[in-house]
């Protein structure tokens, strides 16, 4: 199997950062050919998207590169969305949590 990905990403008209991050990962396992895509986008009218979008690439990034290719028998779908779920949640409490001590709101598109 090939794979083959792009990815371009544009700051828009009334930002003066990029919120975008993307993540394209691949990998050949014992369990077949894997690839990764996750886009995110900073949302409008919150502060820090561009903080917000790069902490969940980040975490996809360390799940891939290390929980992902552990798994001794391949990924069951059921328990990948799980994992993928609670991650989520953990990132949004601790992008509530640095908002609150920031005083501010952020948050992004996944």
């Amino acid at each position: 199997m090939h794979f083959l990905a792009t990815a371009d990403t544009d700051i828009g008209i009334s930002r003066n950062t990029n919120q975008d991050s993307a993540l394209i990962r691949h990998a050949a396992t014992p369990f077949g050919e894997i690839l990764l895509a996750v886009v995110c986008d900073g949302m409008g009218g919150l502060a820090k998207g561009e903080l917000a979008s790069a902490t969940v690439i980040c975490r996809f990034q360390e799940w891939f590169e290390g929980e992902l290719k552990k798994a001794p028998f391949g990924p069951d779908m059921k328990s990948v969305g799980q994992t993928w779920e609670q991650m989520l949640w953990d990132i949004n409490g601790r992008l509530l949590a640095y908002g609150k001590q920031k005083n501010i709101r952020l948050g992004t598109t996944v």
